[in-house]
């Protein structure tokens, strides 16, 4: 694996990696990470493809990993505004790099949780650009509650800044997901996987976990409205290959209702989907247990486009 540094369109420095060591190059799988987390965590399934003719690459968003500016408080902080926008943006300047550095090869995107939403709008821009997508641990919300975040999200961003560790917001939208697995000695992530070691691994990692910022969560929420509107989901191409995968006990996903739900509409504006949901599993299906099931099951996905 090697790192490198990607200039945005704005001249920011994105942060990326590339799992290269290749023999029979079969295509690039462009990794998009989730919230609160970065990149360099999926190194275990990013070898698993490059052994199987898969290159993987990789950017920590802004706001995140090696890409944060820590000492400009950059942590879980995209932008004052736009925010959404610029992450999507800067998955296209890592989609230019990969056509200009691996010509003519098959490119499929894959998105996990907060990088799935960021994917299927990645998609509805730009999907001539991709031969398939992969949405690991995706959703859909209500509208109404969108809305009301994000007129929250505006509100306190006047009120305390962009840059304001929103733990208010948090309390109202992450930290309900660890309802159903909370007990006396919980740290708060048994939400992620039913592995343990995951959950210690995410826990005592300092570039995960953080609390969004109150701009973060108003782009959060105005993402999450753009991809789930009937007119955007159409403009996805509909002949591009796309899979959602997501744990049977996945709050994200509504413990798999969002996640049929979000399958259905895609049907309905008929886009070639297909869906997958692992029992018992939870959000991280990449890094919980079965995992391996899930490797080879995303192989399976990328060596039939």
């Amino acid at each position: 694996m090697k790192e490198i540094k990607l200039k945005a369109n704005d001249g920011k420095e994105l942060h990326t990696y590339i799992w290269d060591e290749v023999i029979n190059l079969k295509g690039i799988l462009q990794l998009v990470h989730g919230s609160c987390e970065h990149s360099k965590r999926y190194d275990e399934f990013a070898r698993f493809l490059n052994t199987n003719g898969w290159i993987v690459i990789a950017n920590d968003h802004r706001g995140h990993g090696k890409t944060a500016n820590l000492e400009k408080d950059e942590l879980g902080y995209f932008a004052d505004e736009n925010g959404w926008s610029i992450l999507v943006q800067d998955l296209k300047v890592i989609n230019d790099y990969v056509k200009e550095t691996y010509k003519n090869k098959k490119i499929v995107m894959m998105g996990h949780s907060m990088g799935s939403f960021l994917a299927r709008h990645y998609a509805i821009d730009y999907s001539n650009t991709i031969n398939g997508l992969v949405l690991s641990g995706t959703a859909w919300e209500s509208n109404l509650s969108l809305r009301f975040g994000r007129r929250i999200a505006i509100a306190r961003q006047r009120r305390y800044g962009a840059k304001n560790v929103d733990d208010f917001i948090w309390n109202l939208s992450y930290k309900k997901f660890n309802k159903k697995f909370d007990k006396p000695d919980s740290t708060g992530s048994e939400w992620l996987s039913v592995d343990k070691k995951n959950v210690t691994k995410f826990v005592k990692d300092p570039l995960c976990g953080q609390v969004f910022t109150t701009s973060a969560f108003k782009d959060l929420f105005e993402g999450l409205l753009y991809i789930q509107k009937s007119k955007n989901i159409k403009k996805i191409g509909n002949d591009l290959p796309i899979i959602l995968v997501s744990g049977s006990n996945d709050p994200v996903g509504g413990y798999g209702k969002t996640v049929k739900k979000t399958f259905k509409k895609f049907k309905k504006a008929k886009l070639k989907v297909r869906i997958k949901l692992y029992e018992s599993l939870r959000h991280e299906i990449l890094f919980d247990i079965k995992k391996e099931t899930i490797f080879s099951d995303t192989l399976k996905f990328l060596n039939q486009i």
